[in-house]
């Protein structure tokens, strides 16, 4: 019997098969399991479709196909077993002392942070200016930009957007993107360079977010979000990187204390 897909395969192309012509098939259909994983179209535990149903009712072959669920158990958003077929991974990759997710219930004490889990869901290497570019010394270099979705209490999704000269930090840029799901980039970074951030500048702002936010997290139709944007420093005052943080109405509480290391 085929595995259920919700709306049959024809809503799936239709709602998430990219539009990018120039790219390769196999990665059109990761970015398109990818892009239905962050959406909740299936949820954690659920079985995918075989390799043969993939190849049958999408425009890819049976070696793209493959091609394409490889990247996906290599970026931690499947997992294959022998007997089980292929699965949607579960939230296994909670993050141990967050660093800027400091969420609390209303009504929790100052020792009741919330679980942070994390998940990458695109990494790109590009000359792309934006701006990140100023705020991180981007010069004429490749920054990193990572995206991930990172959920509180197993209940609200954040949209976080991370920048960093990629030069500068392979270890954001070599591993698998798989090795950083439940990472603090921050302690990534300092471990690989012996240099903790040292000092972090936030900023606040209220907005309309973009398509390519909404799309891939389960957030309330029509919601404003609030941006949280951090920059981080250095203990030589060398901007490390650049982010924004997309965060929906929520019941929660965030801390925004002053965070620093000496």
């Amino acid at each position: 019997m085929q595995t259920d897909v919700p709306g049959g395969y024809g809503e799936f192309l239709r709602r998430y098969w990219p539009a990018e012509d120039n790219l390769p098939k196999h990665e059109r259909l990761r970015q398109a399991i990818t892009a239905s994983i962050a959406d909740g179209y299936w949820v954690p535990g659920t079985r995918l479709p075989t390799e043969s149903e993939w190849a049958a009712e999408t425009p890819c072959s049976l070696g793209t196909v493959q091609r394409a669920l490889r990247s996906l158990v290599d970026d931690g958003l499947i997992q294959r077993r022998r007997g089980s077929g292929t699965t949607v991974a579960g939230l296994r990759n909670q993050v141990a002392e967050p660093w800027h997710f400091l969420f609390r219930k209303a009504n929790g004490g100052s020792d009741n942070l919330l679980p942070v889990f994390t998940r990458v869901v695109d990494r790109r290497i590009s000359r792309d200016r934006g701006p990140w570019s100023a705020a991180i010394d981007q010069g004429r270099h490749k920054a990193v930009r990572i995206e991930r979705i990172v959920t509180i209490d197993k209940a609200l999704e954040i949209y976080a957007v991370f920048h960093a000269v990629a030069d500068r930090f392979p270890e954001l840029v070599d591993p698998p993107i798989s090795a950083l799901d439940g990472a603090n980039l921050h302690e990534v970074m300092a471990e690989h360079h012996h240099m903790p951030v040292h000092r972090i500048r936030q900023k606040l702002r209220v907005e309309t977010p973009p398509d390519w936010v909404t799309a891939k997290c389960r957030w309330p139709e029509g919601a404003t979000a609030s941006v949280v944007n951090v920059v981080a420093y250095s203990v030589d005052g060398r901007p490390m990187y650049y982010q924004d943080f997309y965060i929906p109405p929520s019941p929660y509480v965030l801390d925004l204390g002053t965070r620093i290391k000496t």
